[in-house]
């Protein structure tokens, strides 16, 4: 555990756990995404089945299809601005919702109170990013675990900010 690592509950360190063994794995890339959906929206995108881990409900437009392309993603926060790490479960290759935003970065977002339409750009600042993946491994150490599978394939952090009417 790094030094600066926020503490965890018992509940917070037990989720972790298992969310880096493969059953959890599994459960995360299987079961999840499946579930989540329906818990967000129900709730306002206030409840996912791995609370208290935030996770959002994110809409991007397809990079070749153009059509709307919603899933749910583990975010953390930084002030206003909410980071999504496109981690792909540590795959060498990025995930199709990272494509989706480099072509079309205009998101809607359905977070609770953090809900509503952003833009998205990708961390490529040295200290911004470095500052950005140690909140993100405070959040989940298994983050370090997905760069390790990434092997030479940089995970990119996303910065999502709010686009006020």
């Amino acid at each position: 555990m790094s030094p600066t690592r926020r503490r965890l509950s018992p509940y917070e360190r037990a989720l972790e756990s298992f969310g880096r063994s493969p059953a959890g794995n599994w459960y995360l890339r299987r079961i999840a995404p499946r579930i989540d959906p329906p818990l967000l929206r129900l709730s306002g995108g206030r409840v996912s089945s791995v609370y208290p881990t935030p996770v959002m409900l994110l809409t991007t437009k397809g990079a070749k299809s153009g059509q709307p392309r919603t899933l749910p993603l583990l975010y953390l926060t930084d002030g206003e601005r909410l980071i999504l790490m496109a981690s792909n479960y540590g795959k060498t290759s990025h995930p199709a919702w990272y494509r989706n935003l480099t072509a079309n970065p205009a998101v809607e977002v359905l977070a609770g109170k953090r809900s509503g339409t952003y833009t998205a750009s990708e961390i490529k600042d040295a200290a911004e990013r470095d500052r950005a993946w140690g909140l993100a491994l405070d959040q989940y150490a298994g983050y370090g675990d997905y760069k390790e599978r990434a092997g030479d394939r940089t995970i990119p952090l996303i910065r999502l900010e709010r686009i006020t009417a």
